[in-house]
């Protein structure tokens, strides 16, 4: 069959993200004779990059929730009720794996489809555990003790803690902390509980692997898999790639996050959405391809066989998905269920960045105190955030009566 040219995507740079897409439009491709072309960049780029470098040149984005203000507001993406039908897009919600549905909802329209799932977790190599005593920690004061513990050992305690996932952590702790009132919706995060996270965060640097300081989730997850420098890790998004058999030489499992002393297990919510931009000369073919990467057989069938992390319930329930990754899926539920929402606000971009290099400073440097960086994050959160509740509360009429309820995702 002669391919008509063609399709064209982005994505970012790893397998977890490439090979589900590239083993479904090779299939999708057969049947329709649209050529799909895929390209990716790297994970930096995903998490900061602007939206509107890609939406002019590509058909497919996978994207990052936090873009969804600028998704809605910009007039570059279309939006899904656009390309999809009702029952589609309620098949989406019911079977969504925590709030992931909810991060691409937007003035009660839908911008991405939730084609991926992930929050942060825990993850540790059975072989280089096993002669610990006791059993692995489930609060954040056991993973210091245990890194304190193994830091002269040959496996230490490692946790991804370069700019944009010391922020990450910097929230996981914090939420660990003060739990729903670490970061009440629309206000800056309670200076006291963020100076307590910061202080603990510089002190778990001191014990864990040196790598910490630069390495991102995937950096950290390939370090873990092929050296034994890393038995344990207690918070880092999570890549079920890395649980496969043969992916990588040694194999890892994951686990829920640690909790805090609020008894919450604090984590933020990652994953992908699948956006079709408005640029799009194909309109209905890339519907169609992106209908058919989200829907529930595609997800818990090709899509997961092929080393995706599916956004989709009914893959996460699945014993073959399940078996396929010594139970990742499982093993990570409970902390994905009440994974925390970043704010979506087109201001956050610039936002996480900027408060991502100042948390890495006061983490790593030593010469920035908790208590003046909090100072500097509020003025980052007055100038860049000052907006977030009143444009994010118009975007979720589910907030209006509850504004609690935000805390709880």
């Amino acid at each position: 069959m002669k391919l008509d040219g063609g399709i064209r995507g982005m994505a970012w740079d790893h397998p977890r993200a490439l090979d589900p897409l590239a083993a479904i439009s090779r299939r999708w491709a057969a049947t329709t004779g649209i050529a799909v072309e895929w390209e990716a960049r790297p994970l930096k780029a995903f998490e900061d990059q602007p939206l509107e470098e890609l939406a002019s040149t590509y058909d497919l984005v996978l994207m990052d929730y936090p873009f969804t203000g600028t998704a809605a507001t910009s007039g570059l993406i279309s939006p899904v009720d656009d390309w999809a039908d009702p029952d589609y897009l309620e098949d989406q919600r019911r079977n969504t794996v925590g709030p992931s549905f909810l991060s691409y909802a937007w003035n009660g329209r839908q911008w991405a489809l939730a084609i991926d799932a992930a929050c942060q977790v825990s993850a540790h190599r059975p072989d280089l555990v096993a002669a610990l005593p006791g059993s692995l920690p489930d609060t954040w004061e056991a993973v210091a003790a245990l890194a304190e513990a193994l830091k002269q050992r040959e496996s230490v305690v490692g946790i991804p803690l370069n700019p944009n996932h010391a922020y990450c952590a910097f929230l996981s702790v914090g939420l660990g902390l003060a739990g729903k009132e670490f970061w009440p919706f629309g206000e800056c995060t309670h200076a006291e509980a963020g100076r307590k996270s910061l202080k603990f965060l510089r002190k778990l640097a001191r014990d864990v692997h040196p790598g910490s300081r630069e390495d991102d989730p995937i950096a950290m997850s390939d370090r873990m898999s092929t050296t034994a420098e890393i038995a344990y890790v207690p918070l880092m998004f999570g890549y079920s790639s890395y649980a496969r058999e043969g992916f990588r030489q040694h194999r890892l499992r994951f686990g829920d996050a640690p909790r805090g002393a609020s008894g919450m297990r604090g984590s933020v919510l990652g994953g992908v959405g699948v956006a079709l931009t408005a640029r799009s000369a194909k309109r209905e073919a890339v519907a169609n391809l992106a209908r058919t990467i989200g829907a529930a057989e595609t997800q818990g069938g090709i899509y997961v066989q092929a080393g995706g992390q599916p956004g989709h319930a009914t893959a996460w329930e699945s014993d073959t998905a399940n078996a396929l990754t010594a139970g990742f899926f499982r093993a990570t539920r409970a902390t994905m269920e009440q994974a925390f929402l970043r704010p979506r606000v087109p201001g956050h971009r610039l936002f996480q960045q900027l408060a991502g290099e100042l948390i890495h400073r006061c983490i790593w440097d030593g010469a920035l105190e908790p208590a003046a960086c909090m100072v500097e994050y509020q003025r980052l959160f007055d100038t860049h955030l000052g907006e977030w509740a009143e444009l994010e509360r118009a975007s979720r009429p589910d907030l209006a009566d509850e504004p609690g309820k935000a805390k709880e995702n």
